[in-house]
């Protein structure tokens, strides 16, 4: 098929593939996920099959092999930097993305299915080594705002408690206070913050657990303060991610329209998260 042929199938919803129809021409799609041309990765291969799956065009059996295929994905060229295997990461995640969200939208999984998912995401969370997000040429590659996503929706997901929940906040905070050589400008604090207040709506976490998640801010791993973050470069680059993540959960909490319960003691340890990781300017007279 031509790109013309394409370019009608996702952008005229009436030029909807039926059946048989979509069943042969998904494989295509699934193998451009990886492309480093953003018009077959962004407009065609994903944004066709986020169609295909939001108007049940795949029968339960068909997404959970298409699931496991995204998440073989995700070990292809896994520790690898700078390279264009990235792409297929970043996109099979988005895919894990839309199959949850319809789940949580018309349930066909077990919670079987759903722990599966949440280990795959936290795992390429914390293993994932190519933090680019926007690429000269190829576009989006955006591993860590692609996952924020997919943690929203398993945050969502009714087959998932309380401990659940709690390693989504831990996946997290252990991705934010990692030394890192990337900052975060385009938006993963946004996207982070908002996954987490997706937990917090749920209120399955005790206020403790909370408090003790916060407080995991307040420092690098193993130190005391970010004080002497100054005097490493990944340190610096993890203050900065930190202190942006906390900035935007506060506010998408004190300004959503949907507030978790207990969103003013939040608030209060968020803010008391933010003093912990100053490094002075709080203090300035």
């Amino acid at each position: 098929m031509d790109r013309s042929f394409w370019r009608v199938i996702a952008n005229d919803e009436n030029a909807l593939p039926q059946g048989e129809w979509v069943a042969e021409l998904t494989p295509e799609l699934l193998g451009w996920l990886g492309s480093t041309d953003p018009e077959l990765r962004d407009e065609f291969a994903y944004r066709i099959l986020a169609a295909w799956i939001e108007r049940g065009q795949y029968a339960p059996d068909q997404l959970r092999t298409m699931a496991k295929q995204m998440t073989a994905n995700l070990e292809a060229g896994l520790g690898e930097e700078g390279t264009d295997s990235v792409f297929l990461r970043t996109y099979s995640v988005l895919i894990l993305m839309e199959i949850v969200a319809l789940d949580n939208a018309s349930p066909f999984l077990d919670r079987g299915d759903l722990e599966g998912f949440l280990e795959t995401a936290v795992g390429y969370l914390r293993r994932e080594r190519d933090l680019r997000s926007w690429v000269p040429g190829p576009g989006w590659a955006n591993a860590v705002g692609h996952t924020a996503d997919l943690l929203m929706m398993l945050a969502r997901s009714p087959h998932l408690g309380a401990a659940e929940l709690q390693r989504i906040l831990d996946a997290i905070a252990e991705r934010l206070c990692t030394p890192t050589p990337a900052v975060f400008v385009h938006h993963e604090d946004e996207r982070l913050a908002y996954a987490v207040l997706n937990v917090l709506r749920r209120d399955l976490i005790d206020r403790p657990r909370l408090t003790a998640w916060l407080d995991q801010f307040g420092a690098p791993p193993g130190q005391d303060s970010w004080r002497s973050s100054f005097a490493s470069e990944a340190e610096s680059a993890a203050r900065v991610n930190v202190t942006a993540f906390l900035r935007a959960l506060y506010f998408q909490t004190m300004l959503t329209d949907s507030p978790p319960p207990g969103a003013r003691e939040t608030l209060d340890g968020i803010v008391d998260a933010l003093k912990r990781a100053d490094i002075g300017f709080y203090d300035l007279a």
